[in-house]
């Protein structure tokens, strides 16, 4: 057990006024007992100082999200011309009629043939898909 007032921080016994202190870069003498800041008081203005910084990662945050659902979009976009590809390709091969799923048969291959399209445009590297963000992104 630990005594009270007493962190385990990686092994280290500090004290809470010296892991505060640490945190915030405060000295140790301005504890609460000799009139100075309490830690809440000390965190609340570090934060209120430099909202200019704040700002900034939370500008860089929302520019990488647009990022990547522009990303997401490029990919949906080549998905659909390589299962239009791929759809016409299938028209191509003849059923013998041998084993004929019927309508259910169709839903399935179209469905299925959408997740082909789906994963060959997320994991190859066709080219359209870069072309269209290289060129959406400098818009944004």
């Amino acid at each position: 057990m630990n005594a009270q007032g007493i962190l385990p921080v990686n092994g280290a016994g500090y004290d809470n006024i010296d892991y505060a202190a640490k945190l915030v870069r405060v000295h140790r003498g301005a504890e609460r007992s000799e009139g100075g800041p309490s830690f809440e008081e000390t965190l609340s203005s570090a934060l209120r100082s430099n909202p200019a910084s704040l700002s900034a990662r939370e500008k860089t945050g929302k520019a990488e999200k647009e990022q990547k659902r522009l990303w997401d979009a490029c990919i949906e976009m080549e998905s659909l011309l390589v299962g239009r590809m791929m759809k016409e390709m299938r028209k191509t091969v003849e059923k013998t009629g041998w084993i004929n799923g019927g309508h259910a048969e169709e839903i399935f291959e179209d469905m299925l043939y959408d997740e082909y399209s789906l994963d060959i445009s997320r994991n190859s590297n066709l080219g359209l898909a870069k072309m269209l963000y290289e060129d959406m992104k400098r818009r944004l």
